[in-house]
């Protein structure tokens, strides 16, 4: 099951205590909003765990460093945007809340209260850190809703100019239409030879099948007969190296094999062959758009967070900041 924190690990930890409620030293305020050297070193180690569980072992450190040297920015803007949020009279509604939790079960398929507790254990979050991030995320969704550009938004004629600028960028390597069979190797040697027999007279039968796919699915040899042994699109340079070179030097229509590999052997039907090629604008204007908005938000986003921390109160005690 996936960690539930991911799920909500937009949203911020950051407090909305004031100044005068607070009994330890202060490592950012914005405006009434502060974050104490407490919730910071939660909120570091937080994100510290999370690197741990989701991170390849040998980029960790690097990834550790780079977390703790943005999280100050980070929590500013958290802030800034909950101080905006407010400003445009914004909040969340239990019943959104409910609607919103309901969808992360589903999407993540937890299906029982049990579930649900054991995904925030292995999380390392109390079911009240939960909805207090999931509430700071449907906040933030909220004020970007309001006050930065919608995908939806985004014309033809702008996609069409990135798509005319950009489109090798979205090139499709060299394909193969794929049909196949493949006959496991037995461990005993003479069992082996005496299938490897077997094997040469299923390739002479398949080349002259009328239906390839219909004849793989009645191979009872065969291990990939489901559907015929289908194996749709194939880009140059997926298959093992022997299979790949005999289907890419091979024409469309070709059946192949058997070709032999350390624990099978294989019989291929290339059904096409297809070039690279840059992929027709409106077969990606979906792709498009979301690449394209995402660039364009995270640019607004940056100008935006900029505009607000311009016009608020920001203190960063630099002296506060935890070592570790």
């Amino acid at each position: 099951m996936k960690k539930f924190l991911i799920a909500v690990a937009i949203a911020a930890s950051a407090a909305t205590l004031t100044a005068s409620q607070v009994v330890e030293s202060i490592v950012v305020r914005v405006g009434d909003r502060i974050v104490t050297r407490t919730q910071y070193m939660k909120r570091l180690q937080d994100g510290y765990n999370e690197i741990a569980q989701t991170t390849p072992p040998d980029k960790v450190e690097a990834k550790k460093a780079e977390f703790k040297k943005g999280l100050i920015n980070d929590l500013i803007s958290e802030l800034l945007i909950k101080d905006r949020a407010d400003r445009l009279d914004l909040s969340v509604t239990d019943a959104e809340m409910k609607d919103a939790l309901a969808r992360l079960k589903q999407q993540y398929g937890i299906t029982t209260d049990e579930q649900f507790e054991q995904s925030l254990k292995s999380s390392g979050m109390t079911r009240a850190d939960m909805e207090a991030r999931l509430r700071d995320t449907l906040l933030t969704n909220k004020v970007f809703a309001r006050e930065l550009r919608n995908r939806e938004d985004l014309t033809d004629k702008e996609l069409r100019e990135r798509y005319d600028r950009d489109k090798e960028r979205y090139r499709l390597p060299e394909r193969a239409r794929l049909f196949e069979i493949i006959v496991q190797k037995p461990d005993d040697p003479t069992a082996a030879a005496k299938l490897g027999q077997r094997v040469h007279e299923i390739a002479e039968q398949a080349r002259t099948a009328p239906d390839f796919a219909k004849f793989a699915a009645s191979v009872p040899e065969n291990a990939v007969k489901e559907k015929g042994g289908d194996l749709g699109e194939v880009a140059k340079g997926e298959l093992l190296p022997d299979l790949d070179k005999a289907v890419f030097n091979a024409s469309s229509g070709a059946v192949l094999g058997p070709i032999e590999a350390k624990s099978a052997w294989h019989i291929i039907k290339v059904q096409q062959r297809l070039p690279s090629e840059v992929p027709a604008f409106e077969s990606i204007k979906d792709k498009l758009r979301k690449d394209v908005s995402d660039e364009t938000f995270q640019r607004d986003y940056k100008a935006y967070i900029e505009r607000l921390r311009k016009d608020a109160f920001v203190e960063v005690h630099e002296n506060n900041i935890p070592s570790v």
